[in-house]
């Protein structure tokens, strides 16, 4: 969307210069995250390369392999939730929303970003502290990395939180009537 979007009109009186700044926060966390997702997955296809090769073709299996693509697949999946919420590509299932009119399915997005940000809310205010006791006990992994746990459970407040800030964005920019952050085309498979 350009300044003169007309979408973007009339969005002064409702806080649309702090919409725009969250906007663009929340835009750039959430394409920087997704694009270190994207380069954890070329990591892990290396490693699970790597592993193959190193079993079947020279006999000598690498075990510590197996609990580092475990550690990037967490990454991967927390570091990519608030992209996918930005551009409405997570499942939904709308039986009953898809029958609704606007009012109803406004309703329903709305009530939607509402129960992200709680649960998300909750997931981070718990996955924190489970980060902070492994780094205060020192826990490690149990496996052949013998990595301090607090690293790969970071993976998870760092994704509720950005999943936070995307769903915030998200409800102000449907409170005020602007097209979702994303703003992608709602597709539907019928």
């Amino acid at each position: 969307m350009t300044a003169d979007d007309p979408r973007q009109r009339g969005t002064a009186g409702r806080g649309g210069s702090a919409l725009r700044v969250l906007e663009a926060v929340d835009a750039a966390l959430s394409r920087a995250s997704a694009a270190l997702g994207a380069l954890l997955v070329i990591a892990t296809v290396a490693l699970v390369t790597y592993s193959v090769v190193m079993r079947y073709l020279l006999n000598t299996p690498q075990t510590w392999t197996d609990e580092l693509v475990g550690y990037f697949l967490v990454y991967i999946v927390m570091l990519g939730v608030s992209e996918a919420l930005r551009h409405d590509e997570h499942i939904a299932v709308d039986l009953i929303s898809g029958r609704l009119g606007s009012r109803g399915r406004l309703a329903t997005e709305i009530w939607g970003m509402v129960v992200v940000i709680a649960v998300s809310g909750a997931l981070l205010i718990s996955s924190y502290g489970m980060v902070a006791f492994s780094h205060k006990v020192g826990l490690i992994s149990d496996g052949y990395v013998e990595a301090p746990m607090w690293i790969p459970q970071l993976a998870l407040p760092i994704g509720y939180g950005l999943l936070i800030l995307s769903a915030v964005n998200r409800l102000l920019r449907i409170a005020c009537g602007l097209p979702g952050a994303g703003d992608v085309t709602h597709t539907q498979i019928d």
